[in-house]
């Protein structure tokens, strides 16, 4: 086998792996979720224990609202997408409260972000306030975030880190005198504290098989 042909066998090798790593995202719906207290799963991330309440909203159903675990740039995702709406020509108020589990199996989880897609209309006389707060696996909470019209996304950090989080998102929905205020999606971002398993193996396999190709040039060589 000449040099070049050995490489691409090495590159192919390496290819092969990772497209069985290349999962990058796996959902269905948060009715489906919390019907049959089913899980999504992607890497070593599971998010389980969906529930949902929602109360006064003019558009929310939720077999219409995508739930997405994904997994891009190193970071993984979870998201809620779908039309929650609260519409009205005079005042009104509505809520909706998202609740889920998301667990490492391996390693821990040091960081979450929050962010959200929406709109309140008109300024000054529609708002929309989204309350995050943070738990441990035996309930205790670990830190809470808060965005709203002028903070669309946040960050808090997990000290201790932990293997498991309860999250609940709390969304309030206000209007003063006619207006509307929509949400199109919420999302969620999981950092962890070590390097994936699956990065540290196809590493490893990659200086592994970059160590037998030089043994046989060497051996080539001589």
């Amino acid at each position: 086998m000449s040099h070049r042909q050995g490489f691409l066998s090495i590159i192919a090798a390496i290819a092969l792996i990772s497209s069985v790593n290349a999962q990058t995202s796996t959902s269905d719906t948060l009715q489906d979720l919390v019907n049959t207290d089913g899980s999504l799963t992607i890497g070593d991330k599971v998010f389980n224990n969906f529930d949902f309440f929602a109360s006064g909203l003019t558009n929310f159903d939720p077999s219409q609202i995508r739930v997405t675990a994904s997994f891009s740039n190193g970071e993984y995702f979870l998201t809620w997408a779908g039309n929650m709406s609260l519409v009205s020509g005079g005042t009104a108020t509505a809520d909706l409260v998202l609740g889920y589990t998301v667990t490492a199996l391996s390693g821990t989880i040091d960081e979450v972000d929050a962010s959200y897609t929406g709109s309140a209309q008109p300024s000054g006389g529609a708002f929309l306030a989204i309350d995050e707060t943070v738990r441990d696996s035996q309930g205790d909470v670990l830190g809470t975030m808060h965005l709203d019209g002028s903070h669309t996304s946040a960050t808090l950090n997990i000290d201790p880190a932990q293997t498991s989080l309860n999250i609940t998102k709390d969304l309030g929905f206000g209007i003063v005198d006619g207006g509307f205020v929509t949400v199109s999606e919420i999302s969620q971002s999981v950092h962890q504290v070590v390097p994936e398993a699956s990065t540290s193996v196809l590493f490893g396999l990659g200086l592994f098989l970059c160590g037998m190709f030089a043994a046989r040039c060497r051996r080539a060589a001589n």
